[in-house]
């Protein structure tokens, strides 16, 4: 049920136009009619010098016009179509800043229980696979959670126990770890004598043999990429979803897949959203070589797609135990996880950062690597520098209360997944981590937020990851108000990718990437927010969306 705004200059003194401003609208209306007015809405414009409205005007794809209902009607010329919300909540085109997209396995995966928290117990995976390899000699893919993750068995030995001659697979579904059997290790051409790749490496047994489990970078030839057409339907398909959610923007963490192919695959897909590309630094013998990869991308590609990056995977994460900590992991006495990189290689790598005009993109988790990087940035550049070049922190999970400064005065953006938040500790739970994520005190320290959801291979309700950040339970201090969260999926997403003058906003002159949302999340039962969807959703004020409450309307 639509509940009617009232908007009052009290509230917004930026509708107190006056005379000048009442000419210049009709000045405005007289030079170009509108095409479209959203009118007897309650408008999040996600502006902080104007943040409510009532009407919003749209020509040729950008916002002509903000206001209230009686200042944008008098813009409507004979052709404008005119859309009543009913009191409707509309909002900035919500931007997915964290995604993984399209198939890192070989097969379907087989069902796991008890995913994603805590996951099959090994036993259970081990079952799950004899069960399977009675039937079939092709693949046999899985995704598994942190407590087989955790189990230091040797893996490979244990699969070839009840798959002796039918490759298996068994991913992470965080994506840092991934265990194979001997049959598999054979189908990929793997042998004793493969060495550790840049930030990554394969495991061995006490006698330097394969033990069947792989990390990080070294999973990237473990993994079977998937063409262009597999992939163009895994990104149509998540658009069409996305689109149901009023989702504009995707930043699309480039994984398991060449730029290249995930190009042609965006290409082929012809989604209505926009696409940043962050371009994934796959296994390279030489730091240089992963922005070689973003310099070889063709020139000519579709105007609503952008690359950027490379992204660098600099630790893992406290799931399979390997983010590098300051304390040591719960129930690993003596383990504080490692980093991906040498010293050296991370100096080299920020050096290149900053000669390139590309974004980088670092996956950072464990405090103790924070620290590292933080400290590398600081001796390598002044802060001007980092300012400008604005370096994504991916998680930002291991961000202290004594290093917000460092990292604001460093110009980093936080991009945060609500999804990772730790839940209230539960007697005879696992324990994800013993670290203490941050969300408001980010905002509090000048730290530009962005929320994702960091899910992945397919996409993931954003008004979840929106419940989860207002609520926060584990750390009910540190929950985001409804606005903040909002703000952080429009806004902060658009300029943590460096477009926040193109788009997040509601603002004159901007991309008119807006949503129509069925409920308004900022006032609902916060255990509601799951349940929107996006009943109109437009991009550069096309219709990528609409719901039969307004076409009906027409």
């Amino acid at each position: 049920m639509a509940h009617a705004f009232t908007l009052t200059s009290e509230h917004t003194p930026w509708l107190r136009i006056g005379v000048a401003g009442w000419l210049g609208l009709a000045g405005m209306a007289a030079a170009a009619a509108p095409d479209l007015l959203l009118v007897n809405a309650k408008v999040f414009t996600a502006d902080p010098a104007q943040p409510y409205a009532q009407a919003v005007a749209i020509e040729a794809g950008r916002i002509l016009a903000v206001g209230s209902d009686e200042q944008v009607r008098v813009l409507a010329g004979p052709g404008t179509r005119i859309i009543d919300t009913g009191g409707r909540l509309v909002t900035p085109g919500l931007i997915e800043a964290h995604v993984h997209l399209g198939p890192p396995l070989p097969t379907p995966p087989l069902a796991m229980p008890n995913l994603p928290f805590p996951g099959p117990s090994g036993e259970q995976v081990l079952a799950v696979v004899e069960q399977a390899a009675k039937a079939r000699t092709d693949w046999i893919s899985a995704f598994i959670g942190p407590l087989a993750a955790r189990d230091r068995r040797n893996w490979r030995l244990a699969l070839d126990g009840v798959a002796p001659n039918t490759p298996v697979t068994l991913r992470g579904f965080f994506g840092h770890l991934t265990l194979v059997n001997s049959e598999a290790l054979r189908r990929l051409g793997i042998t004793e004598a493969v060495t550790d790749p840049l930030g990554g490496w394969w495991g061995r047994d006490g006698s330097g043999r394969l033990d069947g489990s792989v990390y990080e970078e070294a999973q990237r030839a473990s993994s079977m990429q998937a063409p262009p057409p597999v992939l163009a339907k895994a990104f149509g398909d998540a658009a069409q979803r996305y689109a149901r959610w009023g989702v504009t923007s995707v930043h699309l963490m480039n994984n398991d897949k060449s730029l290249q192919a995930t190009l042609d695959g965006l290409a082929l897909a012809n989604t209505g959203q926009k696409w940043t590309v962050y371009s994934w630094a796959m296994p390279v013998q030489r730091i240089p070589d992963a922005w070689s990869v973003i310099d070889a991308a063709p020139r000519q590609i579709p105007p609503r797609i952008r690359i950027e990056g490379p992204k660098w995977m600099l630790d893992g994460t406290p799931l399979e135990q390997n983010s590098f900590q300051r304390e040591a992991h719960p129930g690993r006495p003596g383990w504080f996880g490692r980093s991906n990189y040498t010293q050296d290689q991370i100096t080299t790598l920020l050096r290149l950062a900053l000669e390139r005009p590309t974004q980088l993109a670092l996956h950072v988790v464990g405090d103790a690597e924070t620290d590292r990087l933080l400290r590398t940035m600081e001796q390598l550049a002044p802060a001007s520098a980092w300012q400008a070049k604005r370096v994504r922190f991916e998680h930002g999970d291991g961000l202290r209360p004594e290093t917000l400064a460092q990292a604001a005065r460093l110009g980093v953006v936080v991009v945060q997944n609500p999804t990772h938040l730790p839940p209230p500790p539960m007697p005879g739970a696992l324990v994800i981590t013993n670290q203490t994520l941050l969300l408001k005190s980010l905002l509090v320290a000048g730290i530009p937020l962005a929320l994702g959801s960091d899910g992945g291979p397919t996409e993931q309700n954003p008004f979840l990851n929106l419940m989860l950040a207002s609520l926060y339970p584990a750390r009910p201090g540190e929950a985001l108000s409804r606005e903040q969260a909002l703000t952080a999926y429009t806004a902060g997403a658009a300029y943590a990718e460096g477009q926040e003058r193109r788009k997040g906003r509601i603002a004159v002159g901007l991309a008119a990437d807006l949503a129509v949302l069925s409920q308004d999340v900022l006032t609902v039962p916060v255990r509601q927010l799951p349940a929107t969807t996006s009943l109109l959703t437009l991009v550069d004020g096309e219709v990528i969306f609409e719901d039969a409450v307004f076409t009906q309307a027409r």
